[in-house]
């Protein structure tokens, strides 16, 4: 942690605080933050990346025990300066680590968490079965999570059933 001791400059130490969040809400991976590093101006990328993993490991420990925990104990290696900007920095973020940690509890529990979605439409002109069977057709692509595991999930409907299904979504959105 000798890295956070050298960092004088308080834009640069803003930026590496809101990396660590952007670490921690999932954003950002171990490559991208070794590059993060260079932008900087660090030398040992590793190091950075050990810096920004405690800080993050500090913001999620603030806020499972709901903030008790003390910034002297824990990122005592900060000068005095710089100290009262790591909870300054949480404030404002603060939303978007909860929603971040609040999924990743979510998603503990073996259930299937849809990340995002993609469709497309194809127009059947004949099929083996029949020459002049002309369809359109939609296929959706569910792109789910449940822990570290991703897959996709595709199905196929026709318009009414498409139909059916955009209306029970937006009955979901109206009831909440």
């Amino acid at each position: 942690m000798e890295l956070l001791k050298s960092i004088n400059n308080k834009e640069i130490f803003m930026e590496v605080l809101h990396l660590s969040i952007e670490f921690l809400i999932g954003n950002i991976n171990d490559q991208q933050a070794l590059r993060f590093s260079h932008k900087f101006g660090f030398q040992n990328p590793d190091d950075f990346l050990l810096a920004t993993r405690t800080i993050s490991k500090y913001y999620k420990q603030c806020c499972s025990d709901g903030g008790d925990t003390d910034i002297s104990e824990k990122l005592s290696y900060l000068s005095p300066e710089l100290r009262p900007l790591v909870p300054l920095v949480l404030a404002a973020r603060l939303d978007a680590v909860e929603l971040a940690l609040g999924r990743s509890e979510y998603l503990k529990n073996h259930v299937k968490f849809v990340m995002s979605f993609s469709w497309d439409t194809r127009l059947i002109l004949g099929d083996s079965s029949f020459r002049s069977n002309i369809r359109q057709v939609a296929t959706i692509n569910l792109h789910c999570q449940s822990n570290s595991n991703r897959e996709v999930i595709y199905f196929e409907m026709d318009l009414k059933k498409l139909c059916a299904m955009i209306e029970v979504l937006e009955k979901s959105l109206k009831s909440d």
